[in-house]
Order: structure tokens, then C-alpha cells, then sequence
């Protein structure tokens, strides 16, 4: 994605990002867009960073903002704040169960698929606020006691898996900012997301878009 003039990679299978300049992205832009292939175009072609495609990438442009500071325990915090339920010891067990399950296949499987899997979905109704609530604070909760780790991607996952069960379909959702650099990860449904300030998934470049 092109994020306010400078282009942003993100590497599926090691979950990985690169960040280019303007100079460099204005270079590798064109070559994507298959107008001049430029030295750069042609050394990360050959190093395997790039590689040729038979049909035209499309590039996400995007012009926000971007925030100064925004971490996974401000987030973590605002979801333990803002969604209060009270899930059973059953509902945290399970959720635990699915928090690593995802981070299972975070490392067995690339992020590409992953997120593929939320493509595609109908239309889906908007999780009724006691489900959302609980869900949330059960998977908060578990996510405090299991040992691999659990961070925004991981907890986007699994609580898109845990609402599916629900019969309420997510997209999983990847922003960042440049400087300094950071990514988050979210849940959205029908455009909206859940369990996030109002202010980061709006002011963070998407590197991808709900469908």
C-alpha cells in the first residue's frame, strides 16, 4: 500500500514490513504500475523482495494521518474498559483454546491465508452487545494466562472465529503509521470496528480493506 507518497510491503509470510522513501517509492510505484523498472525495481526483483506478476497489482493509497503513539496495552485496556462482560470459566477455557489455535497457525501458516479466509463473507448482522461483551472479555481474559503470545493480530483472529460461531462474519484489518512505525491489527463488521477506539482505525494507513 501507498501510504501518503511512501510505499509500505508487508512480507505474509514472515509478518514482516517494509518501508520505503518517496524517492524509492515513486521508483518502485512505476515499475508495480508497469511503466519504468528501475535499478531498485530490478535488484529487489533479484534479491526475491519483488517478483513479476502476470497481472496488474493494485495498490491501496491512503492519506491519513497517522497517530503519534498507540500500543496493543492501550488497546487491550480500552476492550477491558469499554466491554465489561462476564463470560462463563467454560467461555474463557474456550477462548483460550482458540487464542492458540491462532497462534498455531501464525506460524505454521502464511498471514496471507489467514486473513484470506474473512474474504468472500456475506453480509452479516452486527453482534448483539451482550455476545460482543462477552466474547471480548472472555478472550481478555485468557489471553492473560496463556503462554505463546497474544497481541492484536492474534486476538483479531480469534475473535473473528469466536463471533462466527455466532453467525456474525469479520474482516480482519491491518493498519499502520510511519514514523514511528507501528502496526495494528482489528476486527471490523460491516465496516464498523469492534472493540477499538473510534480514533486509531480511523487515523491508521490500511494495508488492506474490508470486502
Amino acid at each position: 500500500m501507498l501510504a501518503d507518497g511512501e510505499l509500505v510491503l508487508l512480507d505474509a509470510r514472515s509478518n514482516e514490513f517494509v518501508l520505503f522513501d518517496r524517492n524509492a517509492s515513486r521508483e518502485l510505484v512505476d515499475a508495480i504500475e508497469g511503466r519504468d523498472l528501475s535499478p531498485l525495481a530490478e535488484r529487489l526483483c533479484a534479491e526475491g523482495t519483488l517478483q513479476h506478476a502476470l497481472s496488474m497489482p493494485k495498490l491501496n493509497r491512503s492519506h491519513a494521518r497517522g497517530l503519534d503513539d498507540f500500543t496493543w496495552s492501550e488497546s487491550i485496556r480500552y476492550k477491558a474498559r469499554h466491554h465489561t462482560g462476564s463470560p462463563s470459566a467454560r467461555e474463557v477455557l474456550t477462548a483460550g483454546l482458540t487464542l492458540a489455535k491462532i497462534c498455531f497457525l501464525l506460524k505454521c501458516v502464511s498471514l496471507f491465508r489467514l486473513l484470506k479466509s474473512s474474504h468472500g463473507r456475506a453480509f452479516s448482522e452486527d453482534p448483539a452487545k451482550a455476545t460482543l461483551d462477552r466474547e471480548i472479555g472472555a478472550l481478555v481474559r485468557a489471553a492473560r494466562w496463556l503462554p505463546c503470545k497474544v497481541a492484536c493480530l492474534e486476538f483479531s483472529l480469534a475473535l473473528r472465529e469466536r463471533l462466527a460461531r455466532h453467525g456474525v462474519n469479520g474482516t480482519v484489518e491491518i493498519g499502520v503509521q510511519k514514523y514511528s512505525f507501528m502496526a495494528h491489527a482489528w476486527l471490523e463488521v460491516n465496516g464498523q470496528p469492534l472493540g477499538e477506539p473510534e480514533h486509531v482505525v480511523r487515523s491508521l494507513h490500511r494495508l488492506r480493506r474490508s470486502e
